[in-house]
């Protein structure tokens, strides 16, 4: 083979792989220190960003993160396009059905409640599955991703992203669960790339 070409199909393999989504399933805990849970909802979906299991363990700096298993509903069904996507996410409920799940990425789901904390859109509840929420959304290293996404976000949208996980999982959680949530966060929050979260309510109780 021309060494050029050669030179060339390496280049290529190197950069798909960089930009490979790289999944890990059941070998991650949950944000509860427990085993991560499937968040796909109905047998068969393939479509919710998740892995082959449904799981949403995406890892990696270079890809969108798919870590919020989130409820889609009447009252969700629009978050793709009020997060600046295309309107994909209302065929994501099944005909015949009135929710589903689907695995958003940090940055989508930190600029909708950022969105919803100014007033631009109308706040929304209890639309996380925790259980399948990797423990990972609390790395230091995704708080960058958390703060971006495409081009929509807001100052600091990590505060309101990861303050709104934690109150709802935090109201689901048994003591033991509690703590574990509490112990990630209070982590973050301690290091310089989560400083933005000392600002918090919930920081004042670590």
């Amino acid at each position: 083979m021309n060494p050029w070409i050669a030179f060339i199909v390496i280049l290529f393999v190197l950069f798909a792989k960089k930009k490979q989504e790289n999944f890990f399933g059941t070998s991650l805990k949950n944000i509860y220190g427990e085993p991560l849970k499937s968040c796909r909802k109905y047998k068969g979906d393939q479509r919710g960003s998740w892995d082959r299991g449904g799981y949403c363990s995406e890892q990696g700096v270079d890809t969108g993160l798919h870590q919020i298993c989130f409820k889609l509903n009447n009252r969700t069904k629009n978050f793709s396009g009020d997060t600046g996507q295309s309107n994909w996410s209302p065929s994501r409920i099944p005909k015949g059905k009135n929710n589903n799940n689907h695995c958003m990425c940090l940055g989508a789901y930190s600029l909708y409640k950022a969105k919803q904390k100014k007033g631009l859109l109308k706040k929304t509840m209890n639309e996380l599955n925790c259980s399948a929420i990797p423990e990972t959304a609390f790395n230091s290293e995704y708080v960058k991703k958390w703060n971006e996404w495409n081009g929509y976000e807001l100052p600091e949208q990590v505060v309101e992203g990861i303050s709104s996980l934690y109150s709802q999982c935090y109201r689901k959680g048994n003591r033991k669960q509690k703590k574990y949530l509490r112990g990630k966060f209070c982590n973050l929050a301690d290091k310089k790339e989560g400083k933005s979260l000392r600002k918090t309510n919930i920081y004042k109780k670590c």
